[in-house]
């Protein structure tokens, strides 16, 4: 596997001219096609591998099996895609830190997905060591084994569907870390992987794997023209949820709900009586 490296030049951009609009292939002076260490001022700042050397047809093949579902993010976007791993508590919905619905409604594809993150971990730490044991070090030491994804850094994961995502920071992930992404594509013109802070994009071709932190770096994704009826764009994103820091066992998590909800409905059941 044969890498060029590529040192950038940071941009002074306003992100706010550039976050929650649609990536442009003008946005960016330098299309990255092949396999790539991009440094900053020295230090790796992404990795791009055009084409991994592993078989990832079963990968591959799975993901045309995960349902997907259509969210509505703040920005207005609509996105198809379907999370994996495990999310943190969310009181609003009543909902204790769990494995997502994938888990259950499809455990088969789940597990295959889950499965493909120790490849991932592979190429971080042999691009980034020190940031990858950082990264180890944090999830082992703060993170229970019941909501990581196998023996990995990461906690939780995105599939997207054929989705031209606007400009963005990535946000709840643990800080000064990367995520690691997998693509796939057939019959697809675009889609490409927009960071105007460095001026550049990233083809994302298939069997590819970029590496980067998104929650620092903005980024976007360039509009998708689908060649063939069938064509598409999957990208399947592991990262690390901060959240997750705040999880306790499962059974514990099943009782903690249940006391606040009592404790709510108590509360709820009290308002408006006069005291004793």
């Amino acid at each position: 596997m044969k890498f060029k490296t590529v040192e950038a030049t940071w941009r002074d951009i306003d992100p706010k001219s550039f976050r929650g609009r649609t990536a442009d292939v003008s946005d960016c002076t330098t299309l990255i096609e092949d396999s790539t260490v991009v440094t900053l001022n020295g230090q790796v700042l992404i990795v791009y591998i055009s084409n991994l050397d592993e078989d990832l047809s079963v990968f591959q093949d799975v993901l045309d099996k995960v349902k997907m579902s259509k969210n509505f993010r703040s920005n207005g976007t609509v996105t198809t895609s379907n999370i994996f791993g495990y999310a943190p508590r969310n009181h609003v919905r009543n909902h204790p830190c769990r494995a997502v619905t994938l888990a259950a409604s499809q455990p088969t594809e789940h597990d295959v997905v889950k499965k493909y993150a120790s490849i991932a971990k592979k190429y971080y730490h042999m691009f980034n060591p020190s940031m990858a044991e950082k990264h180890q070090q944090m999830t082992d030491e703060n993170v229970l084994s019941d909501y990581r994804i196998n023996d990995t850094m990461f906690t939780s994961g995105i599939i997207n569907h054929n989705n031209p995502l606007k400009y963005h920071f990535d946000a709840g992930n643990y800080s000064d870390v990367w995520s690691c992404m997998f693509a796939f594509k057939k019959d697809i013109e675009g889609g490409y992987l927009s960071c105007p802070e460095i001026n550049m994009s990233f083809k994302c071709g298939n069997c590819s794997l970029t590496m980067f932190d998104g929650q620092s770096l903005i980024h976007g994704v360039t509009p998708i023209k689908k060649l063939k009826e069938d064509a598409v764009r999957y990208t399947v994103v592991y990262y690390s949820l901060k959240q997750m820091w705040n999880c306790v066992e499962t059974k514990d998590e099943v009782s903690r709900l249940r006391e606040l909800r009592s404790s709510i409905e108590l509360k709820n059941k009290n308002k408006g009586k006069p005291p004793a």
